[in-house]
């Protein structure tokens, strides 16, 4: 069937577009590190490993690795909300 329903379609893209501005603040709402993790670990094309980012801030990986959880728990939450 390649009918494809206008309102669904638009609603489908709204819906993007709003988990887009979530994510966006979402991101805002982050400390400068937190959101540089987020972005080098998740968005960026070249990955880096949490001991990369461990070594150039000079903490442990077990540190990245919290950072990282808690900014993650900040942005669901607003998906979530």
């Amino acid at each position: 069937n390649n009918d494809i329903d206008p309102a669904m379609a638009y609603e489908s893209a709204n819906d993007e577009d709003n988990q887009l501005d979530l994510l966006r603040e979402g991101m805002a709402k982050l400390d400068a590190r937190s959101r540089d993790i987020i972005k080098r670990r998740w968005l960026d094309d070249e990955k880096v490993t949490l001991q990369e980012l461990a070594d150039e801030y000079g903490v442990s990986a077990e540190r990245i690795r919290q950072i990282e959880a808690n900014a993650m728990k900040k942005i669901r939450a607003l998906f979530e909300a």
